[in-house]
């Protein structure tokens, strides 16, 4: 996490992490390099409650010499010359936790000449040398301050790289999925092809109470290793081929049940219960499979000792081995936030150190991509001096700009970070409305109700990031720009010159209803009914098969509140000619003559940046077509009105329709 702290410093914060499930896989699918047949490796990371914190700023000197000071918080300080470069080899090659500085500092000027810094890192709550990957959040943290201080535009997954290249610069010998701290107090799905890493965000649908166990007993983990790396690359045993089963084709199939357990299960008992019980099984597996490759240092008596402790079995529902397992470090889940308390002091009575972890329920999307910088020629010359997003639009007593309205809507609908992609002229424009308080003398001259507006426009301001764009270019290009901002996260795309209500009955948002569609696995598109006449104006879906019973506006207008009714794409194609659409795009429940269309908002995954890169196409239909071949895409109709305004007659309709009627999210919010 990274947020300005003013005189041009920025605050950090890195966590530490624990393994979920996965150990070890991350260097045996390394060795799929030599052997195909190897399965990928898997793991399920989760930052913890500890970490790092650090305040950075940018350090020059008159006499133009580079230097990175570092402040621990044990009060301990080093300066590097970053020119140096002898230097910071021998600090690289020391044993001193500096080590790591130098040896990420050396990495990052292989490929960016930055300037001097100060980090000081003045608090520090994650225990060293407890298997919680203290050492690459140190390293994580240096390449983050430096990212942000010279805007390097490293990506997460650039973060990582960099900084487990640094940690290796020095005597440690990390793991590729140690450098998951960069990811934060999340759970994050990583997969291991050789030297390929991918992540995938897993958003947990409930809190879940653990506790993180030293058993403050021994173990030699390069031994550990060096028994189980001798059944890699090839099997030389029935043995080595179970070994490779475990770590293999056993372990992909755990970590995925699991991710849909944190994904799915929204009751906190329930997902307690099955996780608990997946990691008593993943333990087992391991003492039956693992254990006789290395018995002198995996049967790890200390650890069964804590497992089977009668006294836990009341407030826990499992657990196992973390790290390379051995007497080192377990976990257990935790029937409740009491139960969670309750075990950390019958840990402490073992004579055992614990450490309280609680993933959080999370919400499924926090981001939204809002894009404001293109030449919008539906109604140039106006738009010359003014886009769309700036039109006055009046809903109820207010009269706002548009932008203000799209806005209002992701805040209600739980949107913590609203990144708008702009060009100089709109970024100057949406700092003005957003992040510059008004003239007292303005005000004074307007209604004490309107004038206090002028709060909430700072309110959202301070949840805007601004993406440059200087020159107009495709929807590809302009999201690819963002993909630093969305943190590897799933997110809203909603376009800045449209405007949408709600129509449903119980007033809820469209915004809301998309993203009530949303379970985290496939991208899903807003719907509406388009008539035959229309549709060369738009993206039109089809699909094969309806859900039952048909949702409004097709079917019965429920006020009950269900699990919306998803629609599984079959076909998607960007404004078609009605000869087209009456050939390939016709769904069957539909009447004749009227077609799905796009509503113009849509939940994308992070895959969605990987179809970018890949994709020829410059339209974004395009892109979400590849989506859909590649993985599936879902629909789900939204009950609502929606408006181009970067249309005449679209926008003079909007005018008309909206004069005497109050925005549907903010009757809910007041109900």
């Amino acid at each position: 996490m990274t947020t300005n702290s003013g005189d041009d410093a920025i605050e950090l914060f890195v966590t530490g992490r624990i393994c979920l499930f996965g150990e070890h896989s991350d260097w045996a699918g390394g060795y799929r390099r030599f052997n195909s047949e190897i399965a990928e490796g898997c793991a399920l990371v989760c930052g913890t409650d500890q970490g790092l914190y650090a305040r950075a700023r940018r350090v020059t000197t008159e006499e133009g010499s580079r230097k990175l000071v570092f402040k621990s918080s044990n009060g301990n300080s080093c300066e590097l010359d970053l020119d140096d470069v002898s230097a910071l080899r021998a600090t690289a090659q020391s044993s001193s936790m500096f080590a790591y500085i130098a040896g990420c500092v050396l990495e990052l000027g292989k490929h960016f000449r930055v300037g001097g810094a100060h980090i000081d890192n003045y608090a520090s709550d994650l225990p060293i040398k407890k298997g919680l990957s203290s050492s690459a959040a140190i390293c994580v943290l240096v390449v983050r301050a430096l990212n942000h201080l010279y805007d390097l535009k490293l990506t997460l997954h650039g973060e990582m790289d960099i900084a487990y290249r640094g940690e290796i610069n020095t005597p440690s010998r990390c793991g590729r999925l140690d450098q998951c701290v960069a990811f934060g107090q999340t759970v994050t799905k990583m997969t291991f092809d050789a030297d390929l890493l991918s992540t995938e965000s897993v958003r947990a649908a409930a809190t879940i109470y653990l506790v993180v166990v030293d058993l403050c007993a021994s173990k030699d983990t390069k031994e550990i290793l060096k028994c189980l790396n001798e059944a890699y690359p090839f099997p030389r045993n029935p043995a080595d081929t179970k070994l490779h089963s475990l770590l293999g084709k056993m372990n992909l199939e755990v970590c995925a049940e699991v991710a849909q357990i944190l994904s799915k299960e929204k009751d906190s008992l329930k997902a307690a219960e099955a996780l608990g019980t997946a990691m008593t099984k993943a333990q087992a597996r391991w003492d039956e499979i693992a254990v006789p490759l290395c018995p002198h240092q995996l049967k790890a008596p200390t650890l069964h000792r804590l497992l089977e402790c009668p006294e836990l079995a009341p407030h826990i529902t499992g657990g196992k081995g973390i790290g390379s397992q051995g007497d080192g470090s377990a976990q257990l889940v935790c029937k409740s936030a009491a139960a969670q308390e309750r075990a950390m002091e019958i840990v402490k009575k073992l004579g055992m150190e614990p450490l309280k972890l609680t993933i959080p329920a999370q919400k499924p999307v926090r981001t939204a991509v809002v894009p404001i910088a293109g030449a919008c020629t539906g109604m140039w010359p106006a738009t010359k001096c003014v886009g769309p997003w700036l039109f006055p639009v009046r809903l109820g007593e207010a009269v706002k700009p548009a932008i203000c309205w799209i806005c209002e809507e992701l805040e209600a609908a739980g949107i913590e970070k609203i990144i708008f992609v702009v060009n100089q002229a709109t970024e100057m424009q949406m700092a003005k409305l957003f992040q510059q308080r008004e003239e007292v003398a303005v005000l004074d001259g307007v209604a004490e109700r309107t004038a206090s507006y002028d709060e909430e426009l700072l309110r959202i301001g301070r949840k805007l990031v601004f993406v440059r764009q200087d020159k107009p270019s495709s929807i590809r290009d302009a999201l690819l720009l963002c993909e630093r901002d969305v943190d590897g996260e799933p997110f809203i795309l909603a376009w800045g010159d449209h405007l949408c209500t709600s129509t449903a009955p119980d007033g809820q948002g469209c915004l809301s209803q998309l993203m009530d569609a949303f379970d985290g696995s496939r991208c899903v598109v807003g719907m509406s009914v388009l008539n035959k006449d229309s549709v060369h104006t738009a993206g039109v879906y089809a699909c094969k098969e309806a859900p039952v019973p048909l949702p409004p506006p097709l079917g019965p207008r429920q006020v009950e509140k269900g699990k919306p009714a998803i629609w599984q794409l079959s076909k998607i194609a960007e404004k078609p000619t009605r000869e087209f659409a009456e050939e390939h795009l016709r769904t069957p429940v539909l009447a004749s003559g009227t077609y799905l269309a796009s509503f113009g908002q849509y939940v994308l995954t992070p895959n969605t940046f990987r179809a970018l890169r890949s994709s020829k196409g410059r339209h974004f239909t395009e892109i979400l077509d590849q989506l859909r071949q590649q993985e599936g895409v879902d629909g789900v109709l939204i009950q609502g009105h929606r408006w181009d305004l970067g249309n005449m007659h679209s926008y003079i309709e909007c005018l008309q329709a909206q004069a005497n009627t109050e925005p549907a999210w903010k009757k809910q919010r007041s109900t």
